[in-house]
Order: C-alpha cells, then sequence, then structure tokens
C-alpha cells in the first residue's frame, strides 16, 4: 500500500528524531533583535494542543470531522501557522483567505463553492463577518482556551487516500477554489529531496501569507530539510528587519518575490553591511516574476546566490534554476510537458505551454484540469534552450504579476473600463503595473480637449472613470484593485503603442509610464506608511 507524507508527518517525526532543534523563530514584538525560537518538540506540542482546542469547539458547535473550515487571516504569524496547520491535525480542511480579500461576498461565494461549515476570522474582519451564513470563531485568544480532557485526536498516519483534499487555496483574478490533495502535497515534500540539506541547520524565511501557496512551499522545503522558519513580522518588510533576520535570526536561506529582492539589491549598493549579510546567505530562492536584468546582473557580480524557481498555485514548486545558471531545470518528481504553440519543432525560438499529464503526483485536483484531454495547462509559456533547460517567456493570457507575485487579471479590467467608460469617455485602455502593489490604468480620452482643460476638470475625469469601474473593483483582491487617481493616467489619442494589427503592446506600455509609476507608487506608500497601513 502506497503511503504519502505531509507536513504533519514530518513534524511529528523531526520531533521524536531531533526534537531539540529550532523549528521556528520569530522577533519578539517590542524588540528588534530579540528573537523566540520553538523546537520541533514545542511545535509538535503546539500543533496538538491547538488540534484539540479547534477539534473542542467545532465539535460543540456541531461541525464534524472532514468539513472544511474557512480562516480569514493575516497569515505571518506563528499563531496563524498553528491555526492552519492544527485544523488539518484536527481532521478538518482548512480554506485558506488572506486579508486582502477584502469583501465578504467574495469570500461568502467562495465558502460557499466549497462547502464550508464555518469561518474562522482575523479580529480585524470583526465589522466583516457581521453577516456571515456560516457559524464564525475569532482566532485571537482561541488557542488560550483549555480543551475539554475527553478530547482525543486520530494518530498522524502516512496511510493516508491520496485523493483526499488537505487544504483549500484560491487564485487571483476571479478567485477560484484550488484543493490541494494528499498526494500533491507528497509531490512538493518529495521535490525537495534532493536537496535535502547536510551540515547546520538551515534557516529559511518565509515570502508572504499563510493564505497563499508560497509559504506552503517554504514550509515544506524547511520540514523536508530539517531546518527553520522565521515570519517576518511584517509583509513586505523593510532593509532594517532582514538585517535582523540574518544577523539575529540566523537566516541562511532567503524566500522572496523579485519586486522586493530588487529594492534589498539596490539598497545593498550603497550599503556595505547589507551587501555583506546577502551575499553571507546560502541561497537567495526568488519566483513569481522575472528580476530586473540589471539588478541580476550586479548581484550576480557581488556573488550573491541567487537561484530562480518556477511554480503556481495549481502546480506548487514546479522547476528551479541554479545559483550558476538562469534557466529552469523540472525537478525529477515533476511531471512537465511541454507543448509547442505552432511553429517549426526545430526552432530554437519555439513558444512551449507547460502543461501536467492527468497521471502525475502534481497535476493538480480534477476540478482544474481542462475537460478535453485531462491534463492542467499552466498558461505560461517557455523556451528551450537545452535539455531540461527552460527560459520563461511569459504567459498565454493577459494576466501580471504584482508586487508579491500575486496575478492580477489586467484583461478583465481592461474590458471593464471599456464596457462602462467607452461610450463618452475613454477610446483605449492599458492596464499596467508588473511588480507593483496594485495596477495602473492608462486611458486615451474619446475627445483630446480634456488634456487642456484646467486641473479640477482633468480630475474630476479621473475620478468618474474611477467612479464607474468601482462596483466591478470592489469585488477584487486589494491587489487588483485602482482606486486612486494618481493611478490613472490620461494620453493623448495614439499615444499607447500598438502592434500592426492595432492590439496595444502592455509592456511598452509599462516601460513608457515607469518613471510617473515610481513617483504615483511613492506618493500613495507615503500616505500608507504615516497611516499604519500595513496590509
Amino acid at each position: 500500500m502506497r503511503t504519502f507524507h505531509t507536513p504533519l508527518t514530518i513534524i511529528e517525526t523531526l520531533a521524536n528524531s531531533r526534537g531539540d532543534s529550532a523549528a521556528v523563530r520569530y522577533l519578539l514584538s517590542e524588540s528588534s533583535t530579540e528573537y523566540k525560537t520553538i523546537t520541533y518538540a514545542e511545535y509538535c506540542d503546539d500543533l496538538e494542543n491547538a488540534a484539540k482546542t479547534w477539534l473542542s469547539v467545532l465539535s460543540q458547535a456541531g461541525i464534524v470531522k472532514g468539513a472544511v473550515v474557512g480562516i480569514w487571516m493575516r497569515g505571518w504569524s506563528y499563531q496563524d501557522l498553528l491555526h492552519y496547520l492544527s485544523l488539518q491535525r484536527a481532521g478538518f480542511i482548512p480554506q485558506l483567505f488572506s486579508l486582502r480579500m477584502t469583501n465578504p461576498s467574495v469570500v461568502y461565494e467562495l465558502l460557499g463553492k466549497s462547502n464550508a461549515a464555518a469561518l474562522i476570522y482575523d479580529a480585524s474582519c470583526e465589522s466583516l463577518v457581521k453577516d456571515c451564513p456560516l457559524p464564525t470563531f475569532l482566532s485571537e485568544g482561541a488557542l488560550d482556551r483549555a480543551a475539554t480532557r475527553d478530547v482525543e485526536l486520530e494518530k498522524v498516519t502516512t496511510a493516508l487516500n491520496g485523493d483526499q483534499v488537505s487544504v483549500i487555496f484560491h487564485t487571483s483574478g476571479m478567485p477560484k477554489l484550488v484543493p490541494a490533495t494528499v498526494r500533491w502535497m507528497d509531490c512538493l515534500i518529495r521535490k525537495n529531496k534532493p536537496y535535502t540539506h547536510s551540515g547546520p541547520q538551515p534557516v529559511y524565511c518565509l515570502m508572504g501569507s499563510h493564505a497563499h501557496l508560497g509559504n506552503t512551499i517554504n514550509l515544506v522545503e524547511a520540514l523536508a530539510n530539517g531546518g527553520c522558519l522565521i515570519p517576518p513580522k511584517t509583509i513586505p518588510y523593510l532593509t532594517p528587519e532582514l538585517q535582523s533576520m540574518i544577523a539575529h535570526g540566523g537566516l541562511t536561506a532567503l524566500n522572496i518575490f523579485p519586486a522586493l529582492l530588487s529594492l534589498f539589491i539596490r539598497d545593498a549598493r550603497t550599503n556595505a553591511v547589507l551587501l555583506e549579510q546577502l551575499q553571507s546567505l546560502h541561497h537567495i530562492f526568488h519566483a513569481g516574476q522575472v528580476l530586473e536584468p540589471a539588478d541580476q546582473a550586479w548581484a550576480h557580480q557581488q556573488g550573491l546566490k541567487l537561484i530562480n524557481t518556477y511554480g503556481s498555485t495549481e502546480i506548487g514548486l514546479s522547476m528551479r534554476a541554479s545559483a550558476t545558471s538562469q534557466y529552469l531545470t523540472p525537478f525529477p518528481e515533476s511531471g512537465c510537458e511541454f507543448i509547442s504553440l505552432g511553429g517549426s519543432s526545430s526552432s530554437s525560438d519555439q513558444l512551449l505551454e507547460l502543461v501536467i499529464p492527468a497521471d502525475a503526483d502534481d497535476c493538480p485536483h480534477p476540478s482544474l484540469r481542462d475537460k478535453a484531454d485531462g491534463k492542467f495547462h499552466t498558461g505560461d509559456l517557455f523556451q528551450r534552450v537545452d535539455t531540461d533547460q527552460y527560459l520563461y517567456k511569459g504567459r498565454v493570457d493577459d494576466r501580471i504579476k504584482m508586487q508579491l507575485s500575486l496575478v492580477c487579471d489586467a484583461g478583465s479590467l481592461e474590458t471593464e473600463a471599456m464596457q462602462v467608460c467607452e461610450a463618452d469617455l475613454i477610446s483605449a485602455v492599458s492596464v499596467i503595473g508588473s511588480g507593483r502593489p496594485s495596477p495602473a490604468i492608462v486611458v486615451e480620452p474619446k475627445n483630446d480637449d480634456i488634456l487642456k482643460s484646467c486641473d479640477d476638470s482633468l480630475t474630476k475625469f479621473k475620478e468618474e472613470i474611477l467612479r464607474r469601474i468601482s462596483p466591478f473593483h470592489a469585488r477584487k483582491y486589494l491587489h487588483e484593485r485602482i482606486e486612486n487617481p494618481r493611478l490613472v493616467f490620461v494620453v493623448p489619442q495614439g499615444t499607447l503603442p500598438r502592434t500592426a494589427k492595432g492590439n496595444i503592446m502592455r509592456k511598452s506600455v509599462e516601460s513608457m509610464f515607469f518613471d510617473q509609476l515610481e513617483k504615483s507608487y511613492e506618493a500613495i506608500s507615503s500616505v500608507r506608511r504615516s497611516h499604519g497601513d500595513d496590509r
């Protein structure tokens, strides 16, 4: 009989074999240098106690094992990690929601699609859950309660049903459910086996929220290597916290999105201490976007061990480059197939779409597969440069990746803007903002006279566009919304670069507005920092 590993089975194994080793290390709330270390033995005990508490609380509310339970959380604290994993330990299926999803009606729709039985929520969501159709439970303080003594947990076992759903993630864009099965999670763990670390214990940091798959990839990598995880105080974090994680937290491997990595690389150009600390890292793993070529070249010249990785919410970690090569190589456990989009098969610049066959262990849940061929089509394009070596070349569709590698469906935003504004306001539109916190919109007006009017008239023009698109954007994640007039740019008709067929070239628009975007996002960021907004 085939057996399957999960994070829970590995945590228990490590608690028994190296219980005194560090499992999680986090910065104390009132300090910038003092960390608290949780050992694997303590980690396992904390999970057991948390699982008993949730089993007791949910059972008393009539919620049975095997039910889906939503968690709406900030997602980068040790407590949030315990909520996530302890629900699995108690026999429930966690459905993970980020605070970036601020529209409760969308959350309720997704809970309905999964047939969820309850919702656990962060205190900051208190006002948003008052009309929740499901029983709700506040996460803060929940784990401080003592479970009833008669609560018993089932034994942790590898004798599992591989098709059983263990956790539910969500895509960006128009959010859809991404159920992760036991077989899929076991495959994700096995992908890290070839990289099992020998020598001193590796220490990794989390790259985002537990509500998104990236953190589970970080978690699994740490567990597969018997390593320690450091959750940052906030995401994104600034240079002083990164330096603290290295100097005082013992960080050896940085997991990070390229947009944030570029900020640290640019800072290191004038900060010799930071540069030396980055050089000391065993690896710097980056994923989700293409790192700025100039930053990548400078980092390699300075000896930074950058390693590009590729994955997605649906297929998990799938390919990895090396410190000496930018080309991606599929993991042996990955079921990668590369299908030509047309053209000569011998062409060196031929574009190939990555698909995952149904019989591969990392093929996503059947609900996500193509109904025609049974495979999962990623929509990501690659160029084969050598045997088992690939270069990422973008996407088939119109989606762009934002600052934290979260996906924004720019095409749908453009379509909506044209539908509600084309009659009298705009004649063309392009949504841009790759690698930014949120998108921006560039429009050509119906009448260029608006550009000759006073500033007040132009501001009202921008605000009217925002007013019309706001109902559509209110249903989007925070990173997909355009809500600030500073992110609406108006240019004369014919300004936006187009192909011979008349299609607007998004990347060219990005380049054209690079400087304006820098100024606008910096102004918005300054306002948010002054108000203490860290979402």
